[in-house]
């Protein structure tokens, strides 16, 4: 059940509509309230942004939604209720063309809120298996140029925050193989609270 946020149960969407432009500079207000119109009415349709790409909702529920904003950028956003003060996820995913994640937070004002309260961003260091000796660890990131890393939210309740390296896509096969026994593909945080820890 959605804890009372401001007097009344309010879900993902109001917060998607009333957002003030921190994240949705391109996509005016009316624009949001028709995306869902569409969404409702079972229509997924390309609403223009201000930029004139094309931006669709991929899905919606009380607490998540999943927004394709233009052919090159997602949005995610999830509604952590709490009894005191739930917290806006955000997770803005560029395709360069290799998938690249930023995570922000909110309260339910849309004030920012530090990151590091909520989530400890993984760096290419925390994919390295524990099995790898420290000189080859050293060496393996040193060959890494590029620390692309994604973040979706997953699972049925979308609370799993999964983040997951970008080498396999950047490099060649070969190039890719002295990296494939060493690095985990993906890292699962689950939700305690309002804050994502790591499975391990």
């Amino acid at each position: 059940m959605l804890v009372a946020v401001g007097g009344e149960a309010r879900t993902i969407r109001d917060f998607f509509a009333s957002e003030p432009g921190q994240v949705f500079m391109l996509l005016p207000k009316t624009t949001r309230l028709d995306l869902l119109d569409y969404y409702d009415n079972g229509q997924l349709v390309y609403a223009r942004n201000n930029m004139g790409m094309g931006t669709k909702l991929i899905k919606v529920e009380d607490n998540f939604i999943n927004i394709r904003m233009s052919d090159s950028k997602t949005v995610q956003m999830l509604l952590v209720t709490a009894k005191k003060d739930s917290v806006i996820a955000v997770i803005e995913t560029v395709e360069t063309p290799v998938a690249d994640s930023h995570i922000s937070f909110y309260d339910t004002s849309w004030m920012p809120l530090p990151a590091s309260k909520f989530f400890a961003m993984p760096t290419m260091e925390s994919f390295v298996l524990k099995t790898v000796d420290k000189a080859k660890r050293e060496q393996l990131l040193q060959d890494i140029v590029f620390p692309l890393i994604s973040l979706n939210f997953e699972g049925d309740d979308h609370t799993t925050l999964v983040a997951r390296h970008g080498l396999k896509e950047f490099l060649v096969k070969d190039e890719y193989k002295p990296y494939a026994s060493s690095f985990a593909e993906s890292l699962n945080y689950s939700l305690k609270g309002t804050k994502w820890k790591l499975n391990k």
